[in-house]
């Protein structure tokens, strides 16, 4: 049998210069995970999450073999800790992200007209070789930093505003596929689709926040009505409404794709929202 407590006996001996602490996570309100905290004198530890590579694995060699090729390609970043208390440095990055509500300790706020959802803030940096970390902020955080709250959720909103990104499905096919893509697949979407996140594709759904994009949007295609649907935390799915319209297959569609093909810590919602404008 293939558990936690075996791998981290096996990696401690594959690798000394690391401690493997074994870690449990809640993410996304109230989804439970368990991991193993890879450590050294770095003040950042990425946590490698062990269900799936469990019940994927044939054997604790090929467990810890996976596990090892994560450890070699995403090193921890070179962090300086002081930068975390950083005035300058955390505004130049601060932005903006959403989730489902949840009980975490962080400054954030309830989402107008998005019912379940919550908005908190967080900082951004790109590494070497496009690696990327980020930082939810808590409140000891801004207070360290002497930060006030208005001043960080005014200026992530200009930086998340700045990053978002809106796309036809097409679009964002092409892109993914290349050459590969076929116009027959744009075709099997079953209605118009936009895909709405930012330049990074990650906790891209802020740009729900943007209600004058939204209502641009909504103008440019003769309507006064847009149907979101929340793919991810990474981005939302926006379909221009020109028609009768039934909600309930909406939402049906996202409840179908969030048990199908997205990560419980990643859904953002369970269900489609209407947004009308005047």
């Amino acid at each position: 049998m293939i558990t936690r407590e075996n791998i981290i006996e096996r990696l401690a001996q594959k690798y000394p210069q690391y401690s493997f602490i074994p870690t449990d996570v809640t993410k996304n309100g109230d989804v439970h995970l368990q991991g193993i905290s890879v450590r050294n004198n770095r003040p950042i530890a990425p946590i490698i999450y062990t269900k799936d590579i469990i019940e994927r694995s044939s054997s604790i060699d090929e467990a810890v073999e996976i596990i090892s090729n994560i450890i070699e390609q995403h090193q921890a970043p070179d962090i300086d800790i002081n930068m975390l208390q950083d005035r300058d440095f955390i505004l130049k990055r601060i932005r903006i992200g959403v989730q489902k509500e949840s009980a975490e300790e962080l400054i954030k706020r309830a989402v107008e007209d998005f019912d379940g959802m919550e908005a908190y803030l967080y900082f951004i940096e790109h590494g070497n070789n496009h690696d990327m970390w980020s930082v939810k902020v808590r409140p000891e955080l801004l207070k360290a930093a002497n930060i006030d709250e208005e001043e960080a959720w005014q200026i992530a909103k200009e930086h998340t505003f700045a990053a978002t990104t809106l796309q036809s499905m097409t679009e964002v096919l092409v892109e993914m596929m290349g050459e590969a893509f076929d116009t027959c697949l744009a075709e099997m979407t079953p209605c118009e689709m936009y895909v709405l996140s930012n330049k990074e594709k990650f906790r891209g759904a802020a740009g729900i926040l943007n209600h004058d994009l939204l209502q641009s949007f909504a103008s440019e295609h003769d309507t006064k009505a847009l149907c979101l649907l929340p793919s991810s935390q990474a981005e939302v799915i926006l379909v221009p409404l020109k028609a009768e319209y039934n909600i309930d297959e909406f939402t049906a569609m996202v409840q179908e794709v969030n048990a199908t093909q997205v990560a419980p810590e990643d859904i953002l919602a369970d269900r489609a929202y209407i947004i009308t404008f005047e």
